[in-house]
């Protein structure tokens, strides 16, 4: 019998998985890309194989129902293991990665894989469907995307953690190829509803919505929708859902063959039994039961989920692919370490204030304006500040703004520290050695759930003796690389005085981006573009 895993979180961003005695599901294609059926005259097993399968988001279930019922006709073990879609690209990395991946889409396999830097040749066709739709109390007339996307009572949950906003998306980018609206209008409509995101919570619980007289929408997969209406059962819940007069777009629950070149064969096999298990009766009951749709999108039997509903003609997969990361690193909530140059060179005037008071300013403001799901830690540095031979010390641990340390805000914690950190100058700068720790320690504590960054501000250049060199912590920094956890440097020089020659260096190191505040005026505003800055193309 196989095993069914349930994703949990170290601490580190390292996934465990809990034994719970189930089993997973797939669909097939051969390692190079092409599907062939099942020999259902295949001989009685001499040796029953172990596969390990991940399954994206909430898909385990379904998956391990499949798996239950090709395991009573095929040579195979599945073990599933359910996976938040913001660790999987860290689950896919690691030292232990699986043999198969199902995921919500085929877009979202690309979108992965060109994260890592790898092109998996073995992607399955589809074990079922689920249109998106809008849902909510008191629904007005939905005319498109682009309108759904700007509703300010619209909540949906961003691309890290599930793929239904990226749908969305896609819907909208149709209505831009057919003109019914720019790119400009599309990247604008994109950027407010990821700032909406970012400072609100994610989409609903459908029975809270439900019990909540206030008028609502959410985002959801007619899955969830039909599994609500489904479980609420004669109390007759006043959410109703719909889909736009210019169709929807569904995600297409797909399968890659991930595994080491080594399993390739066995893993091909063993999505070739799961795709002949879908195929069956016990199969399409199975996915009845989950409320999810043939791979055709046949409606849901029963008069369930939405009816018949008409699909967007898909955009160009490139375009569709580009949106895709750019609405990905928009919508990823912020974790950064803030690492503040505390050298005596900062008493020097600017402009008639200190660069530390307008520094102190710049930083107090751009604290406010974070959005509430952003992380932030905070570091001071110059020679010697962490005691002998050490330049940096910390002063807050990165926390979420909106959490608490002691009873106290963080945000006031870290107020506090700015302020008190920038009144207490003195000592040389010791740069090198403090970009390197500043980035291990990122590093190690990766969170794959948000975009993880440093930022660096310093008006001076390294001055430490004792120091590693420019040369070595880039060479340090460039082996450190990791493509599932990008950890870009950003680097901001305060006055004409900062080294911008060695602050691209190692931001360019680290696909980070250098910033040099000429006018003193400029820190604040410069310092909120390195707060939000995106790695990934965005």
């Amino acid at each position: 019998m196989g095993r069914h895993d349930t994703y949990t979180d170290d601490g580190a961003g390292h996934s465990t998985g809990l034994r719970v005695g189930l089993s997973v599901a797939l669909v097939a294609v051969l390692a190079v890309g092409v599907y062939v059926v099942w020999d259902k005259t295949r001989p009685s097993c001499d040796e029953v194989q172990s596969v390990s399968v991940i399954a994206e988001g909430d898909l385990a279930d379904y998956v391990t129902d499949i798996a239950d019922q090709t395991e009573s006709s095929s040579c195979f073990d599945f073990t599933v293991e359910a996976v938040p879609a913001s660790h999987v690209d860290d689950r896919l990395a690691g030292d232990q990665a699986p043999d198969i991946w199902v995921a919500e889409s085929q877009s979202r396999i690309r979108q992965v894989g060109t994260a890592l830097g790898h092109t998996w040749s073995g992607i399955g066709p589809s074990i079922g469907t689920s249109p998106i739709v809008v849902a909510g109390r008191d629904l007005p007339k939905i005319q498109s995307w682009s309108k759904v996307l700007a509703m300010p009572p619209l909540r949906v949950d961003p691309p890290a953690t599930s793929d239904v906003s990226n749908a969305a998306v896609i819907g909208a980018l149709a209505e831009m190829s057919d003109g019914s609206m720019t790119h400009t209008q599309l990247i604008e409509t994109l950027t407010g509803r990821a700032l909406r995101m970012n400072d609100e919570d994610g989409t609903p619980d459908l029975k809270k919505m439900a019990a909540d007289d206030a008028p609502s929408i959410a985002l959801v997969s007619e899955r969830t929708y039909a599994t609500f209406t489904a479980e609420s059962g004669a109390e007759a819940p006043e959410i109703t859902a719909t889909v736009p007069a210019t169709g929807t777009v569904a995600l297409d629950y797909r399968v890659a063959n991930v595994a080491p070149t080594g399993r390739a064969v066995t893993s091909n096999d063993a999505i070739m039994a799961l795709a002949d298990t879908v195929k069956t009766d016990d199969g399409a009951r199975i996915r009845a039961e989950h409320h999810i749709r043939p791979a055709d999108g046949s409606p849901l039997p029963d008069g369930e989920g939405v009816g018949k509903v008409a699909m967007t003609d898909a955009p160009d997969r490139a375009f569709i692919d580009n949106i895709g990361r750019k609405w990905t690193a928009l919508t990823r909530p912020i974790r950064t370490l803030v690492v503040q140059d505390v050298s005596g060179s900062m008493r020097q005037e600017a402009g008639g204030r200190s660069r530390a008071a307008l520094l102190k300013e710049a930083s107090l403001y751009g604290l406010g304006k974070l959005p509430k799901n952003t992380a932030l830690g905070y570091w001071e540095f110059s020679i010697d500040r962490g005691g002998p031979g050490v330049p940096y010390r910390e002063v807050a641990p990165i926390a979420p703004v909106m959490g608490k340390t002691d009873g106290v805000p963080n945000r006031d914690v870290l107020g506090t520290a700015i302020d008190t950190s920038l009144k207490n100058l003195g000592g040389g700068t010791g740069l090198y050695d403090t970009a390197l720790a500043a980035f291990k320690q990122v590093y190690d504590s990766y969170d794959p759930a948000y975009s993880n960054s440093v930022i660096l501000m310093t008006d001076g250049r390294n001055e430490d003796p004792h120091s590693i060199t420019l040369d070595q912590l880039v060479s340090e920094l460039n082996i450190m690389k990791n493509p599932a956890r990008r950890i870009p440097i950003v680097t901001i020089g305060i006055s004409d005085d900062a080294d911008a020659d060695a602050l691209k260096r190692i931001s360019d190191a680290t696909r980070g981006s250098t910033f040099i505040a000429h006018d003193p005026k400029d820190i604040g505003s410069i310092l909120l573009k390195a707060v939000s800055y995106r790695v990934e193309d965005a």
